[in-house]
């Protein structure tokens, strides 16, 4: 039996999280869980006390019941699953109630993504001549053609990216692993001349900034996105950086591009979760095996 209480136990894995140097969206992902972990804890009456299996289960079936969707409650179990595995294995609990506790599994889908022709009015909506629209132009710019995290292109510094060689290095990436992601000539264009217009030319300066020098944030890009998705009059079709890169990654397999290599651009330690764009390509990976089909080359021969 735990002689630790609730409220012991998440601030002790709060200030291990932070020790650990989590990414700030992963640390307030886990502080939501279980601040709704808490909450629940008080309702259901097991507060001040750490939660039973049976008190995991319930807080599934509430969320079920509050109309949550299925992924929402899988990310914030997964959350509280971390936390009592942390409590666990620094003996501060005898074993992690949340082993046994089965979390909703999400219906298997493929990502949302534009098409080519939703892109370019999507590029054409942010407007050139101002300095803002040649900054937003390079930013959507960036999400298309590099494939990157909205945390990872708030995270660039005006050193990190190379517009000689056509590369950017991608410091703050997942798992902080470090990569580099690589421009096109169109890209280039736009970075070339955001950095003409931009000002704020010291190292170390954000290379996406507000007019004051200071970095965007992650609901600066997102508001700049949504307005411009607005401006380009695509209907109901639903735009955020995350459906840009999953757009990034699709149209790079069905133009030719292979998973392997796209694995290393996106960051993804499991090819697993790039195949997912193999799929999602569909007809373009047909036309590409009939280019490279080895044995239509050795019998032509």
């Amino acid at each position: 039996m735990s002689t630790i209480r609730l409220d012991e136990a998440v601030h002790a894995f709060v200030i291990y999280c932070k020790s650990k140097g989590l990414a700030p969206r992963t640390l307030e992902t886990y502080c939501y869980a279980l601040k709704q972990l808490q909450r629940f804890s008080e309702q259901a009456s097991f507060a001040p006390d750490m939660p039973s299996q049976g008190d995991l289960r319930s807080l599934i079936q509430s969320m079920l019941d509050d109309g949550l969707s299925r992924g929402t409650i899988r990310i914030r179990m997964r959350a509280i699953r971390a936390f009592c595995n942390f409590l666990a294995r620094e003996g501060l609990i005898q074993a992690s109630p949340m082993d046994g506790v089965d979390i909703p599994k999400v219906p298997s889908r493929y990502p949302e993504i534009i098409s080519l022709e939703q892109a370019r009015r999507l590029l054409n909506a942010a407007r050139r001549s101002t300095w803002t629209g040649t900054r937003n132009r390079a930013i959507l710019g960036t999400f298309l053609d590099t494939g990157v995290r909205l945390s990872e292109l708030i995270g660039l510094n005006l050193e990190d990216v190379d517009v000689r060689t056509g590369t950017a290095r991608i410091r703050s990436g997942k798992g902080d692993k470090e990569r580099h992601v690589y421009m096109g000539r169109a890209l280039l264009r736009n970075m070339r001349k955001w950095i003409e217009v931009r000002g704020f030319h010291e190292e170390g300066t954000p290379f996406f900034l507000t007019k004051d020098g200071n970095r965007l944030d992650l609901r600066n890009v997102e508001r700049i996105v949504s307005r411009i998705a607005e401006r380009a009059k695509l209907g109901s079709v639903r735009i955020t950086p995350h459906i840009l890169r999953h757009t990034f990654a699709t149209h790079y397999i069905q133009n030719g591009g292979d998973p392997f290599s796209l694995q290393r651009i996106l960051g993804h330690s499991d090819i697993k979760t790039t195949m997912i764009y193999v799929n999602l390509a569909g007809v373009g990976l047909q036309e590409a095996h009939a280019k490279a089909s080895p044995m239509d080359r050795l019998l032509s021969r």
